[in-house]
C-alpha cells in the first residue's frame, strides 16, 4: 500500500510540475469559485445533515436553491 502510493505520489508531482500541469494549476489560482465559501459564510452550512447520496444531494439542493433565492431577491431589489 505504502510503495503504490509513493509511486501515485511521484506521479503526480512529476504532473503539477510539467509545463502543461503548471498552467493547469496557476488556473486554478484565477478560478475561484465564491459560491462555496457564501453558503459557509451566510448561510452557515458548513455540513450535510443526512446520510446517503439521495438525502445529501435532496439537502444539497436545498441549499443551493436557498442562495440562488438569496441572490434572485438581492437582485430584483436593487433594480
Amino acid at each position: 500500500m505504502k510503495e503504490r502510493y509513493q509511486d501515485l505520489k511521484m506521479k503526480e508531482c512529476q504532473t503539477i510540475l510539467s509545463p502543461e500541469g503548471r498552467q493547469i494549476f496557476a488556473q486554478r489560482k484565477i478560478d475561484v469559485e465564491p459560491v462555496f465559501g457564501q453558503i459557509k459564510v451566510c448561510l452557515g452550512y458548513k455540513r450535510c445533515n443526512l446520510r446517503g447520496k439521495r438525502q445529501v444531494r435532496i439537502d444539497m439542493g436545498l441549499v443551493l436553491i436557498t442562495n440562488n433565492f438569496l441572490k434572485y431577491n438581492k437582485k430584483t431589489t436593487q433594480n
